[in-house]
């Protein structure tokens, strides 16, 4: 049975990151030849270059109403059925840009796509994220989490703690901020990812693939780390860093 046109999202793929506009919102797909400006129209926009990725232009989607750019992009994946999908809004702090040139994130089957919002790239400016507040180290406390990155030890109170997940596969999104890794789709929501080496300020370094769900300042998030260390009952003398999750991860606070 055919999809009603409403329901229609075309798919495709730009610097290995996949992405989706809804198909009546695309008036044509122009093919062009790769290496050359042979059937790229007049005044396209390069997708992966506004989006600060490395991309290989084979197609131009030439969108409809006024105003709107031409974008080229890499890979046709075909089309989706909006009945087949769900769909989230984009954790706030993900991308350091405003307007954000993403409207949402549709998810079919449980791979990962980014709805574009094209009214924005033309507008589209670096937004600053504010830095992570600076914590000390303190003496180890009762009945945490302790993890390390970077070869920090940090402690993480075990009643924010929802889960652990090793290894984790997270969605990578473009222009995202200092630390952000990613997105996590788990228990049918998103999360945003942060690297526990920029919460610490230290550089990072390595790919940590253990992550700490917390349920902290009123949002759930991943804290990426190198590994886990264990559970603490207040005994030792060696200090570890607590951070004040409930700030570093509420919602409104850039990081």
């Amino acid at each position: 049975m055919p999809i009603p046109p409403g329901r229609q999202v075309l798919r495709f793929q730009v610097g290995g990151v996949p992405f989706a506009l809804p198909l009546l919102a695309v008036r044509e797909i122009v093919p062009v030849v790769a290496g050359s400006a042979r059937g790229i129209p007049e005044g396209a926009l390069s997708l992966a270059e506004r989006l600060g990725l490395r991309g290989d232009p084979r197609f131009a989607l030439v969108l409809e109403g006024a105003g709107l750019p031409t974008l080229l992009v890499d890979r046709m994946d075909g089309v989706g059925d909006m009945a087949d999908a769900e769909a989230f809004l984009l954790p706030e702090r993900a991308v350091a840009a405003a307007p954000s040139p993403f409207a949402s994130v549709l998810c079919f089957g449980g791979a990962l796509l980014l709805e574009l919002a094209p009214a924005a790239l033309s507008d589209m400016r670096a937004k600053a994220p504010r830095p992570f507040p600076v914590s000390g180290d303190l003496p180890p406390s009762d009945r945490e989490l302790m993890a390390e990155r970077a070869g920090r030890v940090l402690a993480v109170p075990l009643q924010l703690v929802v889960q652990v997940i090793d290894p984790v596969h997270l969605f990578r999104v473009p222009l995202a901020p200092e630390g952000h890794r990613g997105l996590l789709h788990h228990g049918r929501a998103i999360h945003p990812a942060w690297d526990a080496a920029a919460i610490l300020g230290e550089p990072a370094s390595g790919d940590p693939h253990v992550l700490l769900l917390l349920d902290a300042g009123g949002t759930t998030a991943g804290v990426l780390v190198d590994r886990v260390l264990g559970l603490s009952e207040g005994e030792g003398s060696n200090p570890v860093r607590r951070p004040p999750w409930d700030v570093l991860l509420a919602p409104g606070n850039e990081g």
